[in-house]
């Protein structure tokens, strides 16, 4: 899918890669004068799974739904601060207990229904009672919302709307360090309409088996606050949005923004060749042949998403698994090195644990770095327990020979990439590989923790721009629905205490991170892989297409896109 899906305030899974500028933007000449018009097609790699921000867990469902729902706020393109979008302005206060919103004025949805605070607190509320959410940890430490949640309210006590709709006050019963960045998308990422989907449940109520977790809105949006409107979607084909006119920051000069889902990544470079794909992320591999290309230009920049390999340590098919010394000879096992140069051509940084270079938390000071050493990997197996067998696998202490599947997305040719390497280097350190390759949607739902039926999978994660490790790795997200799928549960404390406070400067939190990374390294859970660079081309006549470190969404200036005739 295009890599330019939507950083909001969590992480969610990436289905393929993204972009950034190797190459600026040319400013349109004094002779070139917008016009309006036209339709640009952006390629996917995977379907999406909802158009409805409170069940999204996935980037291609993202990369749709962020052009329809809006946050509060939104990060700077090129510095990452939190600025204003659908608020004004805010205010945190001196105490960090309370934090407001206040509202641009005359905002409106697309039916034209004034966009108002009760937005938000619905949404928050359609969070707090959802069923297939991974999204209520945001408010952990709001008032009352755990209580609703509950059923013993009516509504979250904790959120309260003035000023005619204007203002949003959120209090919390204790210092939330990430509220910031975090509050403004209601926990979802994105505000849905109260007015809308009231039709199929009132919020007020304590009633906790009802929700909006199934309804046709899901997948046919009915009014907007993006920049455009939703209007068709073709299972995986493609979906059609339409311009939005009431946009608060000015209609765009697009008329239509149409989304095509293809096989691979290949496909989607053969149709950018061809002039069928207006923009898209692409594969590292390509990134050499498309530069060359004279109709297109091409976007290189730092990411907030890194690949993985996560491994199943409660599968009981894989007891090996639970071993730390085993996890870690997988890491040694696999030359990551060779992957960042011959996989994604460099394109990519190597990583040690779940902050990335690109997040100010950033420390790898003390950090195993895993350099490849196949003696060492076998070192560590036989420490564990296992024993060479006859015919060069490993045997575990129960005798069965340590031999396990590794899964990933058959529509990604890196990850596929990956797999072919993983297996014949691990065979070389006595482990034996099956390699499985299914649909990105198969993927992510076959792996999730609550199905153990799973040992290795090959996988990204893009996360939002606080380094809040929480989504991935507090064990209140190792449920059927969160993204913590294997189960880790050894960093709580750590990722607590940067939460919580009580001192919430960037020293203290990065001080704990980099605490909670040091554990991780150890344990060793997941293969870090790499920090890859967005990697985009879009077709010369998209004049202002111009994305930046900090607009995965690429939305921060969509109204002023136009198409070159």
């Amino acid at each position: 899918m295009s890599r330019f899906a939507v950083v909001f305030i969590t992480v969610v899974l990436v289905g393929a890669a993204c972009a950034s500028q190797t190459s600026q933007t040319p400013a349109p000449s004094v002779v070139d004068k917008p016009v309006a018009g036209g339709r640009i097609v952006d390629g996917f790699t995977s379907d999406i799974k909802t158009l409805q921000p409170v069940l999204s867990s996935d980037t291609a469902s993202s990369g749709v739904w962020g052009w329809i729902y809006l946050s509060l706020t939104r990060n700077d393109p090129d510095t990452g601060e939190v600025v204003g979008r659908l608020a004004e302005k805010y205010e945190l206060s001196a105490d960090g207990l309370t934090l407001t919103y206040t509202l641009r004025d005359n905002l409106v949805w697309s039916d034209g229904t004034a966009f108002t605070g009760e937005d938000y607190k619905y949404t928050a509320e359609a969070v707090m009672r959802s069923k297939k959410t991974i999204r209520k940890g945001t408010f952990d430490n709001v008032a009352g919302a755990k209580d609703y949640a509950d059923g013993k309210i009516d509504g979250i006590s904790g959120i309260q709307v003035g000023n005619n709709g204007k203002t949003i006050t959120i209090r919390f019963t204790k210092v939330f360090c990430p509220a910031v960045s975090q509050m403004g998308g209601a926990g979802a990422g994105g505000i849905i309409p109260k007015h809308m989907f009231s039709k199929y449940w009132d919020s007020k109520t304590t009633d906790t088996t009802k929700n909006i977790d199934d309804n046709t809105m899901n997948m046919e949006p009915a009014v907007s606050m993006g920049p455009f409107l939703f209007k068709e979607y073709k299972p995986g084909d493609h979906v059609t949005l339409v311009r939005n006119e009431k946009y608060y920051a000015g209609a765009p000069l697009i008329e239509e923004y149409y989304i095509k889902f293809y096989a691979d990544s290949t496909a989607i470079t053969n149709a950018l060749k061809v002039g069928e794909v207006s923009y898209s992320g692409v594969d590292p591999k390509d990134y050499e042949e498309l530069s060359k290309v004279d109709t297109l230009k091409g976007f290189r920049f730092p990411s907030f998403s890194n690949g993985y390999i996560g491994w199943n340590p409660n599968n009981p098919k894989a007891p090996w698994l639970a071993s730390k010394e085993v996890r870690q000879a997988l890491w040694y096992g696999l030359n990551v090195n060779q992957i960042i140069d011959k996989v994604i051509f460099g394109y990519g940084k190597p990583v040690f644990a779940n902050t990335l270079p690109t997040m100010w938390a950033y420390d790898d000071t003390g950090l195993n770095k895993y350099a490849y050493d196949q003696k060492k990997a076998k070192d560590l197996l036989e420490k564990a327990g296992a024993k060479m067998g006859s015919d060069g696998v490993y045997r575990w202490t129960d005798g069965q020979p340590i031999k396990m599947k590794i899964e990933t997305n058959s529509d990604s040719n890196t990850r596929t990439t990956i797999l072919q390497i993983a297996q014949e280097q691990y065979a070389q350190i006595g482990v034996k590989i099956d390699p499985l390759l299914e649909s990105f949607q198969a993927l992510t739902e076959r792996t999730r923790f609550s199905k153990p039926d799973w040992e290795g999978v090959i996988l990204g994660i893009a996360y939002g721009t606080d380094p809040d490790p929480y989504g991935v790795w507090h064990s209140s997200q190792a449920t059927s629905t969160g993204l913590n799928r294997v189960g880790w549960s050894k960093g709580d404390a750590l990722i607590t205490a940067q939460r919580d406070g009580p001192d919430c400067s960037q020293a203290a939190r990065k001080r704990v991170i980099a605490q909670h990374d040091k554990l991780l390294n150890d344990e060793a859970p997941w293969t870090f892989l790499y920090n890859s660079d967005n990697l985009v081309f879009s077709n010369k006549q998209m004049q202002n297409f111009d994305p930046r470190p900090f607009s995965s969404g690429s939305a921060w200036n969509i109204e002023k896109w136009w198409i070159k005739r």
